[in-house]
């Protein structure tokens, strides 16, 4: 027993075993940890005095639905730290004694990171969906004048091609001369 007392103890992994009521009957070094305790300073204390009530209340929420079912159950869990919230997938899993649910025994697999990339992606996909919304972009047919090259818009307005396009894109303008209305407009004298 001792050295799977040892084993349990040095798991990076939060493991610990809680009864119907809510009293720890076993937590590991990893579990404890998390709240600056020893594992002797938790056992024999309720989850109501680990967490607050509203945070013992979803766990316990669990807890009672095993006890119920005698079913496994696998969940993400928050748990709020004085170093702030970590994240866990935490499997309970119903210890039955002569057919009856006595114990719970909890394994967390620590998922932070993960959950910290999640979230880190989940932020960047609504911003680039925002970013998305804002471009604008320009398709289709475009009713353009022959002569002074004004864009007809869906009003039926005459606008400058470059206040057309500014508008409907994310492009701006530079002016300049091309080489023929160069040639055209500006001809050099040659004598």
């Amino acid at each position: 027993m001792a050295v799977l007392a040892t084993v349990l103890d040095e798991s990076t992994d939060p493991i610990f075993n809680i009864l119907e009521d809510g009293t720890y009957r076993f937590v590991n070094r990893a579990f404890s940890r998390a709240f600056h305790r020893e594992p002797e300073e938790v056992i024999g204390q309720r989850i109501w005095d680990i967490f607050s009530t509203e945070e013992a209340q979803k766990r316990m929420t669990v807890v009672n639905r095993a006890f119920a079912t005698g079913e496994t159950i696998v969940f993400e869990v928050r748990v709020p730290t004085a170093s702030g919230d970590s994240f866990y997938i935490t499997s309970v899993k119903p210890i039955a004694e002569g057919g009856r649910v006595v114990s719970v025994v909890c394994i967390s697999k620590d998922i932070t990171e993960r959950k910290r990339i999640e979230l880190e992606r989940e932020r960047l996909i609504e911003e680039l969906q925002g970013a998305l919304q804002q471009v604008k972009t320009l398709s289709g047919l475009l009713p353009i004048c022959a002569h002074c090259k004004k864009i007809r818009d869906d009003r039926g307005y005459w606008t400058q091609i470059e206040a057309y396009i500014r508008e409907h894109s994310q492009a701006n303008f530079t002016h300049g001369i091309c080489p023929d209305c160069s040639n055209t407009y500006f001809p050099r004298d040659e004598t």
